[in-house]
């Protein structure tokens, strides 16, 4: 062998690339590993992806086709080919070590773009910069034993946990029922038509997973920071939300609750990104760093049209929204969290019971989702009343929740199917509550 070789990172990529020129099946042990841009050298950017396309279209890829179909690359086919320093049988160590290597460098490069940085996202654009480094390509194929055990193990923690639900609490005791709370690894959508309450009952549901200790990160594309502050308070005080903008509607007692739910509030694992039209990798990247230094265990995003769509112009909003609703549950599986995704309904949802397809602009969005939720209201004069709809859910059943939204307190709690036109507020629900006497609306049953 020649100066193809020049150092322990070449070596390593010459090693990939001389057991794949020998050997067809050295390519299919290292096609999960590595990417042409992987390699630093651009004859070996060019070289691996000439071998993944002759692989892929099923055509031979070794010294002699090539040099007949890229003459120029004859003799460093030749010289590669050539070598018994390398073998397919260390071929995925070599593999890895160029990955490690592709790593590092997008890690300097990245460092450099980091250090020329300003404005006032610069915080964010360093974050998906670093999430850019992230592997290519991970995970491989398994003998089903492997996946039984962890099958067997879980199982065994459902055992214990006895009457435990195996996910997050809801905040809404059917809906526990129906999917055993917000499911690892999941992507569930919440859909609804403006001004039902999407954003309120998230939060609702947010506090909830937070007061039972779970951390939360909550990317509120839409609303402030401090307005989520504002709507947790009169949440969880269980006050008129509007006396938050017009203290003048608050009497002593308002007061002294609001002040115990900011105290509780202060202290809830819970975080909020304001940022507005996050793209989906910047999105990424700031999970991904808050799940590396502080853990996470739920996160949400209100909503999925407020984000930046990838692509640029010339890509339909379609397919923008394919590759966030997929990027948003590849996120969920790696993090093992569930990630909760609201939407809008487009005007096929409007007036009368949703179905799938009233989902806004995306069908991937019905493909991508686990769950698939909506927040309905039945009777356009008859606010308070709504329908939560579970339409979708892989591993469980689908039913109705009938809800009634306390919209001053900013809280749904379970109600009874309306049947009769006896007043709201006279029938019995199971609500949500923290406050020992409760207030008006009469929440009671559910108390965290």
């Amino acid at each position: 062998m020649n100066a193809v070789v020049s150092s322990p990172v070449v070596s390593a990529e010459t090693a990939v690339l001389g057991a794949c020129l020998c050997n067809a099946q050295a390519y299919w042990r290292v096609a999960d590993v590595l990417v042409p841009e992987d390699f630093s050298r651009g004859v070996h950017v060019r070289l691996f992806a000439w071998i993944r396309d002759a692989a892929r279209a099923g055509d031979a890829f070794d010294a002699v086709t090539l040099a007949e179909a890229v003459p120029q690359m004859a003799g460093i086919a030749m010289d590669l080919s050539g070598s018994e320093g390398w073998r397919q049988g260390n071929v995925r160590a070599y593999a890895q070590l160029v990955a490690q290597q592709a790593i590092s460098r997008r890690l300097r490069a990245a460092g450099q773009q980091i250090a020329k940085l300003d404005g006032a996202d610069a915080l964010g654009h360093a974050q998906q910069l670093l999430g850019e480094c992230l592997p290519r390509h991970a995970g491989q194929v398994r003998h089903i034993r492997e996946y039984l055990r962890a099958s067997v193990a879980e199982l065994q923690r459902r055992v214990n946990a006895k009457d435990e639900m195996t996910g997050i609490p809801t905040s809404l005791p059917r809906l526990d029922e129906l999917t055993c709370g917000w499911q690892s690894g999941d992507l569930i959508v919440i859909a609804a038509r403006p001004s039902i309450g999407k954003t309120a009952f998230c939060v609702q549901s947010l506090v909830n997973a937070a007061r039972h200790g779970k951390r939360v990160l909550f990317f509120s594309l839409e609303m402030t920071g401090v307005k989520i502050a504002d709507r947790i308070q009169a949440h969880i005080a269980q006050v008129n939300a509007a006396g938050m903008k017009r203290p003048e509607l608050f009497d002593d007692a308002d007061f002294v609750a609001l002040f115990n739910a900011a105290s509780e509030v202060a202290e809830l694992p819970l975080y909020i990104d304001e940022t507005p039209a996050l793209t989906v990798e910047a999105l990424g990247a700031r999970a991904r760093q808050l799940h590396a230094t502080q853990g996470v265990d739920l996160i949400a995003i209100d909503y999925l049209t407020q984000m930046t769509p990838p692509g640029g112009p010339r890509m339909s909003t379609t397919d923008a929204l394919q590759i966030v609703t997929r990027s948003l549950k590849s996120l969920a599986k790696e993090l093992q969290v569930p990630v909760i995704l609201l939407s809008q309904l487009n005007r096929d949802g409007e007036g009368h019971r949703p179905g799938l397809k009233a989902l806004r602009d995306s069908g991937a969005i019905e493909q991508d989702a686990d769950v698939v939720i909506f927040l309905h209201r039945p009777d356009a004069a008859n606010r308070e009343q709504l329908t939560l709809i579970v339409e979708k859910q892989r591993d469980g059943e689908c039913d109705d929740v009938h809800l009634l939204a306390n919209y001053r307190h900013q809280r749904f709690g379970e109600t009874e199917a309306p049947t009769d036109p006896e007043p709201q507020q006279a029938r019995g629900f199971r609500g949500y509550s923290n406050r020992k006497n409760g207030s008006a609306g009469g929440w009671n049953g559910y108390v965290d």
